[in-house]
Order: structure tokens, then C-alpha cells, then sequence
């Protein structure tokens, strides 16, 4: 029997898209430097580094910038701050996770920086869930099975009484190694989250 259910934030419970970030933020001149040197940084897409909380947001743009021999560190800067106001959280998925509460304990288990969760802690997703562990506080990373152990080890869950929810399989089937059902949705789609939702007798 189900008593726990754990979201994933990226892709399921909020959303950025970073090129378009970069579209509205950087002029056209500029956009291939940011995306080349900053969306897709080793640090914050190969490595995680960033996530991992092992840089800070200004850590990060110092490695950037020295990297790129300091010749667009201003706007390296502005990018980074500036682009966390394009992250979207999907209201439908918090009015639904206010109804699950009715008869489930939610916990949150995500790689995100501290940055994205500033932007987060202004919403009420943070102050809907029973509990959770984030990548940067914890140092530790999904698929990985060490961040899913703290989850579960802080709150004393029963993998068998939980499921997790998550856009990339590979997240899911650590979860599924560890005793946790779970269901891979599609990125940024509530309706397959519902339609999988009511297909498991969760809703």
C-alpha cells in the first residue's frame, strides 16, 4: 500500500527552458558565447559540480570567466542571476500535490542548486511537503543511490509503502533498486502525470 510519494521539481513539478533564458536575456551577438561557455559548462551539465553544491553561483562564474579569459564576465554575471526568473512552477502539479496530501506523505528528492531553490522557497511548494533532500545540501546526486538513502533514512520511510516520480528513467530505476516504485512521466506534461497517477489507483 502506498502511504509515500516522492517528486522529482525538474520536469515534473517546474520548468526552465534555458535557451530560450538566453534568448530573452543576451543579445544576438552574445547568445553562442552564453550558451556555448555557460548553458552547456562542463560544471553545470557534464559534472553537476554546480548542483552538487561544490561551487557557489559566484564560484561558478569565476571558473566561467577564467575560463573564457575574462572578456564577457559581466555578462556571464547578469545571465546567471538574471535567468532563475524564467523558472516556471506548474500550479496545476501544487493544487494536485495539495490533494494527494489528503491521504499521502509527499517528499521532494531533485538535484537543484541553491540558487533555483531561493526561487522556489517563494512559491508554497516547500511549505506542501513532508520533507525532502536536495542535491546541493546533501552532496550527493541522482541516479546515484546515496541522496535516495538520506530521503529515506531521514524520514524513515518503507520503500515498499513509496513511489517516486521522475522525467528520466534512469533516476527511476535506482529508485526501483532500492525497493521504490515508481513512474517515469513525460517532461513537462501534467497530463501524463495524471493519466499515470489515476492508472495506479493514486488518484
Amino acid at each position: 500500500m502506498t502511504k509515500n510519494i516522492i517528486f522529482d521539481i525538474g520536469n515534473v513539478i517546474a520548468y526552465i527552458d534555458y535557451i530560450d533564458t538566453v534568448d530573452k536575456l543576451i543579445e544576438e551577438k552574445d547568445r553562442k558565447f552564453i550558451i556555448d561557455n555557460v548553458v552547456n559548462a562542463p560544471e553545470w551539465n557534464d559534472e553537476d559540480t554546480f548542483d552538487i553544491g561544490y561551487y557557489s553561483i559566484d564560484d561558478f562564474i569565476s571558473i566561467v570567466g577564467d575560463r573564457t579569459n575574462n572578456i564577457k564576465d559581466d555578462l556571464i554575471r547578469y545571465y546567471m542571476y538574471e535567468h532563475y526568473k524564467y523558472l516556471i512552477v506548474n500550479t496545476k502539479v501544487l493544487d494536485l500535490i495539495k490533494e494527494l496530501k489528503k491521504n499521502y506523505n509527499i517528499y521532494i528528492l531533485s538535484n537543484l542548486n541553491p540558487e533555483a531553490h531561493k526561487v522556489y522557497l517563494k512559491t508554497e511548494l516547500f511549505d506542501l511537503v513532508d520533507g525532502y533532500a536536495l542535491s546541493y545540501k546533501e552532496h550527493k546526486l541522482k541516479p546515484h543511490t546515496g541522496i535516495y538513502k538520506t530521503l529515506i533514512n531521514r524520514y524513515n520511510l518503507v520503500p515498499e509503502e513509496s513511489i517516486f516520480i521522475d522525467d528520466k528513467l534512469e533516476n527511476c530505476e535506482t529508485a526501483k533498486s532500492l525497493g521504490i516504485d515508481y513512474i517515469n512521466v513525460k517532461p513537462n506534461d501534467y497530463d501524463d502525470l495524471i493519466n499515470k497517477l489515476e492508472e495506479r489507483g493514486i488518484i
